[in-house]
Parts: structure tokens; sequence; C-alpha cells
């Protein structure tokens, strides 16, 4: 731990080294005490190795003597995360001046959000609010949220329950309305989907059909057995359902090297200021970026945030996969269409498939599920069911 510490504060260069006779230009750097560490053989003319970023310079009489190249890959540590800041010094003055204005202005109240309101007017409630005394500007110590509660309860009676708390210099109102009691249902019951009937089981109402008939959508299966009357029923029907998938023996994918750079910045609202100059490394490379609260105290939130924007290499190639593998991930593509059409009480009692193209490369099949469920449901809510 001493030892990486140490190396972060000193500043460390992964450098390449391309020449003849790399192993006894490495022996004199040695010679010369100068640290070298991390050594790495890619070809016979061409090193990776570490050094101390105080020691690059001592390597120019050596290079000057020999036909060899040094040119620095990575840099890392102190030094030069120091280096990007001191070019930045308005930058970090203007931050300072920014927090200063910021945190005297989070003392007041900028924003208020009413949420939950379907039935009451929003305008009755603003009125409300401003006659309370809540207006923009005024100081969050000035408004007491308990008091503020009782009072919207107290002036309007569709109210169920409020609660009222700060986020930052946002105060934010959640509202419940009371809700009454919605009349049961009434009228016919219809076939949801075409099938066969193979189950019936009535509460109330008269059935119109039998089992081992067949229905199609929108067909009436029970009806009220007076004016007005509840019907309720089970229905149950083979119901069929198809879905196409599709797969191919040759797919591309993608493979992470494990290399990678990370970039290091400030957010401020919506402007982002980073330490060094973003330069992609690879050539390839997916782009990952986190963001990190700077500044929290109690339900205050500072519109300040670090970055950390990680540039992954990676790689793609082709997979080839055997007919029988693409076989079975088109008949799983089709399945889950099938699947996220069905109820939570249905039984799939069959399935077949038929293979509609096949080139030995590319399959394309057609998956026909035979399901049974329940398919009764009122007649006005028929047409909103697929």
């Amino acid at each position: 731990m001493i030892k990486k510490i140490r190396d972060f504060c000193m500043g460390r260069l992964l450098i390449e080294i391309r020449g003849n006779a790399l192993a006894r230009f490495i022996n004199q750097i040695n010679e010369m005490g100068i640290k070298i560490w991390n050594i790495r053989r890619i070809k016979y003319d061409y090193y990776l190795a570490v050094i101390y970023k105080r020691d690059f310079n001592k390597l120019r009489p050596l290079l000057r003597k020999r036909k060899c190249k040094v040119k620095i890959i990575k840099k890392n540590g102190l030094p030069f995360i120091l280096t990007g800041i001191k070019k930045r010094v308005f930058l970090l003055i203007g931050l300072i001046i920014f927090l200063s204005i910021f945190y005297t202005g989070s003392s007041f109240l900028w924003y208020y959000d009413i949420n939950g309101l379907e039935m009451i007017n929003e305008e009755e409630v603003r009125r409300l609010l401003f006659d309370f005394g809540l207006k923009r500007g005024i100081l969050r110590k000035d408004i007491n949220t308990a008091l503020l509660e009782n009072y919207l309860l107290k002036n309007i009676p569709g109210i169920s329950w409020i609660d009222i708390r700060w986020k930052g210099t946002r105060l934010l109102i959640d509202i419940v309305e009371k809700k009454t009691i919605t009349p049961i249902k009434t009228g016919e019951l219809v076939a949801a989907r075409d099938g066969i009937i193979t189950e019936i089981i009535v509460f109330k109402g008269q059935p119109v059909v039998k089992e081992g008939d067949t229905v199609s959508r929108g067909q009436v299966l029970v009806i009220p057995e007076a004016e007005n009357e509840e019907t309720r029923a089970i229905i149950r029907a083979n119901v069929w359902y198809d879905a196409v998938g599709e797969a191919s023996t040759r797919n591309r994918m993608i493979l992470y090297t494990g290399r990678k750079k990370t970039f290091w910045g400030v957010k401020i609202g919506p402007g982002k200021f980073y330490l060094t100059k973003i330069k992609p490394p690879f050539k390839q490379y997916k782009r990952r970026e986190e963001l990190k609260k700077i500044f929290l105290w109690r339900n205050l939130e500072f519109p300040i945030e670090f970055i950390k924007e990680e540039h992954q290499e990676l790689t793609l190639y082709r997979e080839n996969w055997s007919y029988q593998l693409a076989l079975f991930k088109a008949r799983e593509k089709a399945f889950a269409e099938i699947l996220a059409l069905l109820n939570n009480d249905s039984i799939i009692e069959d399935v077949s498939q038929e293979i509609l193209a096949d080139d030995k490369k590319n399959i394309k099949l057609r998956l026909l599920a035979k399901v049974e469920e329940n398919i009764a449901c009122l007649k006005e809510e028929s047409s909103g069911r697929d």
C-alpha cells in the first residue's frame, strides 16, 4: 500500500521502447540508477515498461548514443492531475464563487411541484398556497410544512392524504384524493378471443353457449338474468397463438479486451469540464459515464457532480453456431413472443412448429401454441383486449 501511494505521488509513465539490442539498453538504464519495472517484451524490437516521471528526461543522453526510441503511452499519478488543475485555475476560482452564490441561494424557495391531482383543480390548490404565503423567493425557514398540510386538508375536502417535503430548493407536494366507489359493471359477457369452449362456470347470469362450441371474438357468452344485473362467469376455451422467430448460424459478437482509459471532470449545471482533453484511445470502444454528487447536506442538493468517463476497448468477431443451436434460438424467440401475450391463468397444452425458410445459414420458423384460458370479459372491455 505504501509503495502504491509513493508511486502515485511521484507519477508513473508507461513507455514503449523500440530499437535493436533492447536487453542491453535496459541494462544500461539500470546502471544509470534509473528504476524501471513491469518490463514486457511484445516483440524482439518492442518493449513496454514503467518508469517514474522524474527519470524520463534522464534517458535522453542514452538515447542519443543508441538507435532506440522511447514514447510515452500513458501517464498516471498526482503530478499529472495537478498539472491539469493548474491549467484550469480560473475554473476552480469560478467554481468556488459559484458554490458561495449557490449556497446562499439554497436558503430560499425557488420552485414547488404539486403531484397526484386528478379531480381537484390545480389552480385552486395554487391559490390556497399563495394565500398561505407560499411564493418564490421566500426563506425556507419561514415555511412550516406541518401547518401547510393542515391548511390544505382543512380547505380542500377532496384530499384524503397529503405529504409536503423539501428536495433541495424545491418543495414537493404529494396529494392523494378521496376515491369514490365504482359501481359494479353490468352487461353481457363476450369472448375476448376466438376459440373452442372447454369449460363453463357461471356465477351470475344466463349462458348462451355450451361446451364444445366454437366462438369468435366479441360473441355473446353470458347475458344478465334481468336488466342492469351483474354477470360473472369463468369460460375457458382452447385458443391458438402463433409467432415467427428467426436466427442465423453466423453471428457477430462483441468482446471486451480489458483495456480501458478513464477521464475525470466536473459537471456544473448543464456544463461539463474535464481535467484533461478527451481523446478516444481506442479504435473501437464503449463509453460509460458515471456522475457522483459532490455536496449533499440534509435535503439540499447542489447541481455539481464529479464525472468519471470510462472508455472500454472492444473487438468484434464472428461466431458460427451449429444448425441445431440456430434452430433452438429461432424457436426461443418465437416462444418468448407467445409468452408475452398470455394471461396468468393460461395453460399451454401443445406447441407445434413449421419451418418457413431454411438455407442452412438462416432459419425462419413459425410456432403455433394451443392454450387454454378464460376468454370471458364484459362487452365494453373486449375491444381493448388483443
